[in-house]
């Protein structure tokens, strides 16, 4: 598959490297911030970047992105405009240059499915989607969607949990592209999570059965020491709830609410991927 995520882990393992891949609420400032704090993010050294579809009933989010998404909607945000803002960050615009940063849409099945999977696919693959993320959507029930995103050029991705048995992980590994989304403890976003022993074992486990699939790591990763642990059996850090908090609170009284928002954003991930271990030729 020729594709920008594919690229990026497959290059990412050939070094022997790790990555932090943020989450961004689409809309949450105005889609003028979610673009400045992708390009943030970008220069940050973010490995890809998971743009978060606003929903009024998010199900697996915490209250911080449920908060997010709810500021998210009232501004107006809908799937169109986010693809036309990720056409812009791809082409570039506003003095800025186009970007290649790989884009994973994090989306609940309603609003890509009412639009149909194969018309969706097709708009989100012509705007710069790399990937989707459907948390509401079980493998077994994703065949429409792997096809029409695999026709499309985009990573279908799904999803392995704690309770999630090994069999259902080498399925969801096998119809996965670009990476297996791993939880990293049962719950929602948000809380943390302790990466004791028994949650080391659970990722040990899960890479040995998605091999050779990169796997990334979501829920409740916050600090440097966080990252480091999270890659210890994996490939990426998902990062959302802690850096979504803290672009918001740094816009409160700020002159340049946009700029305010990329910059914090920025900064948190340039702290994040320092904490990523050395890396090391695979050659």
């Amino acid at each position: 598959m020729n594709n920008r995520l594919v690229t990026r882990m497959a290059a990412l393992r050939a070094r022997g490297g790790r990555g932090v891949a943020p989450y961004v609420t689409a809309g949450d400032g105005g889609l003028e911030t979610t673009l400045a704090v992708l390009h943030a993010l970008d220069a940050a050294g973010a490995c890809c970047v998971e743009l978060g579809v606003p929903f009024s009933d998010p199900i697996a989010d915490g209250p911080v992105l449920q908060a997010a998404a709810q500021r998210a909607l009232e501004a107006g945000t809908g799937l169109d405009g986010i693809l036309s803002m990720l056409q812009e960050f791809r082409c570039g615009g506003r003095g800025l240059p186009g970007s290649e940063l790989p884009v994973a849409l994090m989306s609940y099945v309603n609003p890509l499915l009412k639009r149909g999977w194969t018309e969706i696919a097709k708009r989100a693959g012509a705007a710069g989607v790399d990937a989707f993320i459907v948390p509401d959507l079980p493998v077994e029930e994703g065949g429409p969607l792997r096809a029409a995103a695999e026709d499309a050029g985009i990573c279908p991705i799904f999803f392995a949990a704690p309770t999630t048995s090994a069999a259902r992980v080498r399925a969801a590994a096998e119809a996965s592209r670009g990476f297996l989304y791993v939880v990293g403890r049962v719950g929602v976003t948000g809380s943390g999570t302790s990466f004791d022993a028994g949650t080391q074992d659970f990722l040990r486990r899960t890479r040995a059965l998605a091999d050779p699939l990169p796997l990334a790591v979501g829920f409740g990763i916050r600090t440097p020491a966080d990252v480091a642990a999270a890659v210890e059996h994996a490939d990426l850090a998902i990062v959302g709830s802690a850096l979504v908090d803290r672009a918001h609170r740094a816009t409160a009284g700020a002159a340049d609410f946009v700029q305010a928002a990329a910059a914090a954003a920025g900064e948190y991930v340039l702290s994040l991927v320092a904490g990523l271990p050395a890396e090391e030729s695979a050659a």
